[in-house]
C-alpha cells in the first residue's frame, strides 16, 4: 500500500483500497461488517466520517485491526513515534471529531486520539454503543456527561478521568456551552 500525504489521507480511501486488494464488493463488505451499503459508499466517497463504532464493524469485515485501518502505512514506524499538534488523521460528524494519533504505527495496539465532542450536538443521541477492548479518557476542556447503559450519568470536568470495559455500553455528551477536548485511548 503506497502512504498517502498526511494532509490527503481518509479512512474512506484506505477501506476502498483494503476492500478492493480483497476483491470484496461494497455488499459483501456491507454484509461482513455488518454496516448499511449506503453508508458504506458514502464513507468511501467521504460524504460521511464513520462512527467510531462503524469504524470498528469495518474493520472485522475486512478481517484488519482498527489500528490498521486508521493507519497510514509507513515503512518502517513501528516503535516510535511523534505526533505533532493538530496533525492526526481526523474523522469528524455534526458531534464529535476524532483526531487518531501516531497512525503511522500499524501494529500498535493502543488507539490514542483526541476527541472534540461538539457543544451544539445536532443529533439526539439516546443510545450508548459498545464495543471490544478497554478505553480511558481524561477530560482537557470543557465538560461532559459519560453514560453507561441507563445507569451511571457522570458530568465529568478537566483533568476528571474514567477508564472502562468497551463491552459496556457508553456515550459521551457535551452538556456545556462550549466543545470539549478529551485524551482518549482505545486498547483494541
Amino acid at each position: 500500500m503506497t502512504p498517502p500525504s498526511p494532509t490527503s489521507w481518509t479512512i474512506g480511501e484506505t477501506i476502498r483500497q483494503m476492500r478492493t486488494e480483497q476483491d470484496m464488493s461494497l455488499g459483501r463488505l456491507a454484509e461482513a461488517a455488518k454496516v448499511s451499503k449506503s453508508n458504506l459508499s458514502k464513507i468511501e466517497n467521504n460524504v460521511i466520517s464513520p462512527t467510531f463504532d462503524m469504524i470498528d464493524k469495518i474493520s472485522k469485515g475486512l478481517g484488519v485491526s482498527t489500528a490498521a485501518l486508521l493507519s497510514q502505512d509507513v515503512p518502517g514506524q513501528d516503535v516510535l513515534s511523534f505526533a505533532n499538534r493538530g496533525e492526526g488523521v481526523r474523522s469528524a460528524n455534526d458531534n464529535y471529531e476524532f483526531e487518531f494519533l501516531f497512525s503511522d504505527l500499524v501494529n500498535r495496539k493502543m488507539m490514542p486520539m483526541v476527541t472534540t465532542v461538539r457543544s451544539k450536538m445536532t443529533e439526539v443521541l439516546t443510545a450508548p454503543s459498545s464495543h471490544e477492548g478497554e478505553e480511558f479518557f481524561t477530560v482537557l476542556e470543557g465538560s461532559v456527561e459519560f453514560q453507561s447503559g441507563t445507569e451511571i450519568r457522570r458530568t465529568m470536568s478537566v483533568g476528571d478521568s474514567v477508564y472502562f470495559n468497551s463491552n459496556t455500553k457508553h456515550l459521551v455528551v457535551n452538556t456545556g456551552d462550549v466543545d470539549a477536548r478529551l485524551l482518549w485511548v482505545w486498547l483494541a
